[in-house]
């Protein structure tokens, strides 16, 4: 136990390094990043229901907010990517609440715009990289991150089983904003 002690503190250092929720709120500091500010981090209780916490009723979880603004910062086009992963943040919202349902109520409809307007995003910005991820596996890992989360969007997919679905357009009038204003 004595050897595994130093290893144990050593790894323990290192889970925060890739941790994008590096400052500190707990002290009511405001933080402010591309003059937006930042919902207060919700830490725990943020998890204790399916819907988690949006104290600034964006549509957008506060830590899933928290970490899309400090991801998608400080390079070309962050604007534009976060504003893609917001959209996504607010459409995972509308899935999660009546996942069984996606198919009637239309919410799949917010999930398929975001991801036509991520992929107009990727053939006009990125071309040379057309598999480029906004929401990649850690983004998905940080909007579905508890087991209830997990399990509604199961039943989201379940939900639209046997369903048939058109391609749709990759267009800009996909996104939520003007994508192509911003960075400018």
């Amino acid at each position: 136990m004595q050897k595994a002690l130093p290893i144990i503190i050593f790894l323990l250092s290192l889970s925060g390094c890739w941790n994008y929720d590096t400052k500190d709120t707990s002290t009511g500091e405001v933080e402010i990043i591309d003059g937006h500010t930042l919902p207060p981090d919700p830490g725990e209780a943020g998890k204790e229901t399916l819907l988690g916490i949006d104290s600034n009723n964006d549509g957008v979880r506060d830590d899933l907010e928290r970490y899309i603004y400090h991801r998608f910062n400080g390079y070309e086009h962050a604007a534009k990517e976060r504003a893609i992963a917001l959209q996504y943040g607010r459409a995972v919202q509308e899935i999660l609440v009546d996942p069984e349902h996606a198919w009637e109520n239309k919410t799949f409809e917010s999930m398929h715009k975001s991801g036509s307007c991520k992929f107009y995003y990727t053939k006009k910005y990125k071309p040379e990289n057309i598999a480029y991820k906004i929401y990649d596996a850690d983004f998905k890992d940080r909007a579905f991150n508890t087991d209830v989360r997990v399990d509604a969007y199961f039943k989201y997919q379940e939900s639209l089983g046997g369903h048939t679905f058109t391609a749709g357009s990759s267009t800009l009038d996909k996104c939520d904003v003007d994508i192509d204003q911003l960075d400018e």
